[in-house]
């Protein structure tokens, strides 16, 4: 049987998942449709107490491009350790709210620093410093490095609860904390109260990049939430806007100097689009199919979410190249689109089109549709007839899972391959993962670690500790590693875009969907800019020119 360059990874390399097998699940159940992907409240969800009043009456527009007013679902002010990545409404909340030690600047997509005021790294890159200078949270309270070190910890406890966590891996000791729930993590240091010290196993130049997430921003040590529910305010760590005045069902947040000509952000609940649709509020995430907007005027991007079949190239037929791109051109992926997930569109990269390094269309021909391409690649592979396994979660509740396995199967058949779907118990799913025993299944990652070291190194590096397609391609590993060596962001960019190009060529996925950020927005502004995390970029906003409103009393 013919062989490539593809190996099985040692079983003590797969201990600790990035993404665990129910993301796909997730993504596909939180943003394929309308009507499953709008967010409501959890019961369990603590919210702001009701007071006498609601949004106070005087509350009005004041001068054109000044004062933007975002409609939300619920006002979720999670911690950023407990972010859920696939709340666009949350994730929004939490960016507003909290800094890392860095942040994307988003007139550029530069990484700058944050909380941090500044930091270096030593000779060999294994070490890195960073001072915190006047940093504050938003009551005033100085942040020191025991802030630091204790927010990242409970994100290194999370383990593979947090989806962007696992990112930091090279940290000493951190994907240990992850497996034992400890925030204690060796290689995270407060030297003193105004500098952190960061030790890594290895040189990993994207370290800032990566943390510059939302799931990496400051909470004080002593409090696990940015938010009290007590009538008092949120406490955050952002440093372009913090929160000032909190009422029932409403925020608001002043500039603390930030360039963008917005010195307000008011924050309305509004899980209906009431507020917005009445022209209350400026902006607000949407979850309708585009075509059912009524009219509406929207902005949508790529989110940093996919869905895709993952092949296990250390088993048979999955270790002929020729098998793997013959089953990625005879699966029909529209078809697959518009039966089970009509609001996303076909995923044509890893990496968004809005991070460095990510283009519009990565995957090019090899991913395309062609049946009759992928009966002369099976004629002329070694592929003894061997079936294809299409492992799925048989579901007590229902759900599309066996539906989508089969119709791969019948398209796989129709193309001369032996395929079969094969039903695993939702329990069973991840050990026979963890195993490597599943041949053919329905994978993906979700993200707002805006890096593609999250995107590209960590699931397709041979030593990825979220390497489920056992790949193991030395020109991909060369680029990562040169990658993660390369301390010139652009120069690192397009090695992780080279890494991206090969992995679609070797078929080691058939790509299904990608999923977009929807926002829509009132006639009082003229664009809008949305992050690829759910987050919004302030600094492509534009207000159209109006007279002053005055308000009330004035």
């Amino acid at each position: 049987m013919y062989r490539n360059s593809f190996s099985t990874r040692p079983k003590s390399s797969r201990k600790f998942l990035l993404v665990l097998f129910t993301t796909a699940a997730l993504i596909a159940s939180a943003c394929s449709g309308a009507e499953d992907a709008a967010l409501v409240d959890s019961p369990d969800t603590p919210t702001a107490p009701a007071g006498e009043s609601s949004v106070p009456e005087n509350l009005a527009f004041a001068d054109a491009g000044q004062t933007l007013r975002v409609s939300v679902p619920t006002l979720n002010y999670a911690a950023p350790h407990e972010l859920v990545e696939t709340d666009g409404a949350q994730v929004l909340l939490i960016d507003l709210l909290t800094d890392g030690l860095t942040k994307r600047d988003t007139s550029d997509g530069s990484i700058v620093p944050a909380v941090a005021e500044s930091y270096e790294t030593s000779t060999d890159e294994l070490t890195w410093t960073f001072q915190l200078g006047d940093a504050v949270f938003s009551d005033g309270t100085p942040i020191v490095a025991d802030d630091v070190v204790t927010s990242l910890g409970r994100v290194a406890a999370q383990g593979s609860a947090s989806l962007s966590g696992p990112s930091l891996w090279p940290i000493s000791g951190w994907l240990e904390a992850g497996e034992s729930g400890e925030i204690f993590v060796p290689g995270l240091v407060a030297i003193d109260e105004d500098t952190v010290e960061m030790t890594l196993t290895e040189p990993f130049a994207p370290l800032a990049e990566v943390l510059a997430g939302v799931a990496f921003g400051i909470t004080p040590a002593g409090a696990s939430t940015i938010g009290t529910f007590d009538g008092e305010l949120p406490l955050g760590s952002g440093t372009d806007y913090v929160p000032t005045e909190i009422w029932a069902d409403g925020l608001r947040l002043s500039g603390n100097g930030v360039d963008t000509g917005i010195t307000t952000i008011e924050v309305l609940v509004d899980p209906g689009h009431t507020s917005f649709r009445a022209g209350e509020t400026d902006v607000a995430p949407f979850y309708d199919p585009a075509d059912s907007l009524d009219g509406l005027t929207g902005v949508q991007i790529q989110q940093s979410a996919n869905a895709y079949f993952a092949m296990n190239a250390a088993i048979e037929p999955f270790d002929d190249p020729m098998v793997r791109q013959a089953i990625v051109h005879a699966i029909d992926a529209e078809e697959l689109r518009s039966r089970f997930f009509p609001d996303a569109v076909l995923m044509r990269s890893f990496i968004p089109e809005l991070i460095p390094g990510g283009v519009s269309d990565a995957c090019g021909s090899a991913c395309d549709f062609d049946p009759e391409q992928a009966e002369t690649l099976i004629q002329a592979s070694q592929n003894d007839g061997t079936p294809v396994t299409i492992d799925y979660i048989e579901r007590e509740d229902g759900g599309d899972d066996q539906a989508i396995a089969e119709a791969v199967a019948e398209m796989l058949n129709n193309v001369g391959l032996d395929a079969v779907a094969r039903a695993r118990t939702e329990d069973g799913f991840p050990l026979r993962l963890l195993e490597g025993n599943l041949g053919l299944f329905r994978f993906g990652s979700v993200s707002t670690a805006m890096s593609p070291e999250a995107m590209i190194g960590l699931p397709f590096h041979s030593a990825g500790v979220d390497n489920f397609t056992s790949t193991s391609i030395e020109r991909v590993d060369d680029f990562i590693d040169e990658a993660r060596r390369t301390t010139d962001a652009e120069a690192r960019a397009d090695l992780y875009s080279n890494a991206e190009a090969v992995l679609f060529a070797e078929a080691v996925v058939a790509p299904l969907v990608e999923f977009n950020h929807f926002v829509v927005f009132g006639d009082r502004l003229s664009a809008v800019g949305l992050e690829p995390d759910g987050s919004l970029n302030l600094s492509q906003f534009e207000f159209v020119q109006t007279d002053r409103v005055p308000l009330d009393g004035e």
